[in-house]
């Protein structure tokens, strides 16, 4: 039967931002860096690579270090407007309005090829859970539905969007017209490929800021915190 199937989180990663002009510098301190590979999946060289794609991001409307709405609907090349808030509420992590490179690669860390299953799971379970109280509602299944259906560009009624909830329920016992973290857990074993979709080739991403090399820290004199 019909039931959810989840869309890559973000379009095509190589579009999140092409690389333009600029300076190859990265202006992290090493003891920055340091903090980040403890906390993320990726390493020095990899974080480096991050912090350049996320500067262009970051100053393609104004100039803060910081990534705005527009600016991130603008680099993920998505155009559905509740699928963008969704995600962008997801990356903003203290709900302040604006991406910090640390919320950045905290969130990329977490779609990444290197992330447990459980860090994807979790991820896709906030994109369903609007509003933040760790459970999906009938409501909020729909209305995410509706919206990755339009960002994909698929025609999906009100009759066959209530079938494909309808049936994702269906496979919940004792449900109460609500999924729990374990419950949707519990779906997902049964469903594998709706996870698979939320991988994130962004090696693709490191790849183009490596091409020039080894990228150079601004301070190269800084030294290392024991």
């Amino acid at each position: 039967g019909q039931s959810i199937r989840h869309r890559r989180s973000c379009s095509d990663p190589a579009t999140m931002g092409n690389s333009h002009g600029g300076s190859r510098v990265c202006k992290l301190k090493k003891k920055e860096i340091k903090a980040l590979v403890a906390k993320t999946h990726f390493s020095v060289e990899e974080i480096k690579a991050l912090w350049l794609h996320f500067r262009l991001i970051s100053s393609s409307e104004k100039d803060d270090n910081l990534i705005d709405r527009v600016e991130f609907q603008k680099a993920l090349g998505l155009k559905n407007s509740t699928f963008v808030d969704r995600m962008f509420a997801i990356f903003d992590a203290d709900g302040d309005g604006g991406i910090t490179f640390t919320e950045f690669l905290e969130c990329l860390s977490g779609l990444s090829s290197k992330a447990a299953p459980e860090e994807k799971l979790n991820f896709s379970f906030k994109i369903y859970d609007m509003d933040g109280d760790n459970v999906i509602s009938v409501q909020e299944l729909t209305d995410m539905l509706r919206a990755t259906a339009d960002e994909n560009d698929l025609v999906l009624d009100e009759n066959a969007l209530s079938s494909v909830v309808a049936s994702t329920f269906a496979e919940i016992p004792n449900h109460n017209d609500h999924i729990t973290l374990a419950q949707y857990t519990d779906l997902l074993a049964d469903h594998p490929m709706m996870l698979s979709q939320l991988t994130l080739n962004i090696s693709a991403l490191i790849a183009e800021q490596l091409q020039g090399g080894e990228i150079p820290l601004e301070d190269q004199d800084g030294a290392e915190d024991g």
